[in-house]
């Protein structure tokens, strides 16, 4: 294998292993805390309470392999806020969890980039849904436009943190956060939610604003348009959530990648997770298409393993093998015609190189399913 991926991996297993999740209970509190200091301590002394962007340490704090929290500690610190549920409807959408509208919509984004959502549901919600119920309902507001700003409209929307003219707010769908700024990250990072939306709102912030909104990294910030203001600022934290969650609606590659770590598994059982049918058409229908059930075992791959896969209907199909530079390691299936049902081929890697490998499944010379792999020595 490379050294240089091998170091890469060795460095953040040690980071991940070295972190003191229960560290953060400043003893035995029922939740962590935001912030702590070698000089200040715990003086800050802010729960980590959701519905907000937390939810992330507390799965994180239950799969530690060395230094985990009590799983208890997601019951009485990530919902244990009075207001963590809502179970209001806006605008036609059930929202679950949060205060008044859900808030900014970073809420949604931020814990959800490796972590999928998808399919199941915990003791207080479907987490996808509740990024679907939040980001239609951010979307509503922003078409309803109450307080009349330049610009808002089904296909100008999005209301979360970002520099604005005024300087940097957490904005959200209620007044006093909301003073005419649309954020590009709201819209686009919430893709996998609500892709028709998502994609209409890229599309007019390019086609419409791009002259003033385009640049060498991509959209701006955010902008303006009752203050006639455009930012021409970058921030990572907007910039990364647009990148990794067009990516995880595209190909699900992010959510395959962390959701593939056994410890995983660990926490979700912690937290009392587990599986949830509900369908969302709309979604479904874009992000399943003709392939589904798309599975690899054992991986990761020591001699042999076995792909299988559904079709929905007849399909042709193309199933590559791919290095992680990049590199075609094996074409398994050339553009075949296969009926629908189950199907099933052997892996057998024989002397490749140890290392990270993905299969690429083409269907219907359409959108490209990516599925990760481990081989070891």
């Amino acid at each position: 294998s490379d050294p240089a991926d091998t170091a890469l991996r060795q460095q953040i297993t040690g980071l991940w292993e070295a972190v003191e999740w229960s560290w953060f209970r400043n003893g035995t509190l029922p939740y962590l805390l935001w912030h702590w200091s070698p000089t200040n301590q715990f003086a800050i002394n802010l729960p980590l309470r959701g519905w907000n962007e937390v939810m992330i340490v507390y799965i994180l704090g239950l799969a530690s392999p060395t230094h985990p929290i009590p799983a208890s500690l997601y019951h009485t610190g990530w919902a244990g806020r009075d207001d963590f549920t809502n179970g209001f409807s806006y605008y036609g959408q059930l929202l679950p969890l949060g205060s008044g509208l859900g808030g900014p919509l970073f809420f949604t984004h931020y814990s959800y980039i490796g972590f999928n959502p998808w399919g199941i549901k915990d003791d207080y919600a479907n987490y996808f849904l509740q990024g679907r119920s939040q980001t239609l309902i951010n979307r509503a507001f922003c078409e309803n436009n109450a307080a009349g700003y330049v610009g808002y409209s089904d296909v100008c929307w999005g209301l979360t943190a970002s520099d604005d003219p005024f300087g940097y707010l957490a904005h959200e769908p209620r007044a006093s956060r909301d003073n005419g700024t649309i954020t590009p990250t709201a819209a686009l990072s919430s893709m996998p939610y609500a892709p028709h939306e998502s994609i209409a709102a890229m599309k007019h912030f390019y086609r419409e604003h791009g002259e003033q909104l385009w640049g060498p990294m991509g959209f701006y910030d955010a902008f303006n348009l009752t203050e006639n203001w455009f930012a021409t600022s970058y921030l990572a934290i907007d910039q990364g959530p647009i990148i990794c969650m067009i990516e995880n609606y595209r190909s699900g590659l992010l959510w395959n990648l962390f959701m593939s770590n056994p410890e995983i598994d660990v926490a979700l059982d912690a937290a009392g997770f587990m599986e949830d049918p509900t369908i969302i058409n709309d979604v479904e229908d874009i992000r399943e298409g003709a392939v589904t059930e798309v599975r690899l075992a054992p991986n990761p791959v020591r001699h042999d393993s076995r792909l299988s896969l559904d079709l929905r209907e007849n399909t042709r199909l193309t199933i590559d093998i791919v290095t992680a530079t990049g590199q075609l390691q094996e074409r398994m299936i050339d553009n075949e015609f296969l009926a629908p049902g189950p199907h099933q081929w052997d892996l057998s890697p024989g002397d490749w190189p140890a290392g990270l490998y993905w299969i690429k499944i083409t269907a219907n010379n359409g959108p490209t399913i990516v599925q990760s792999f481990f081989l070891t020595d």
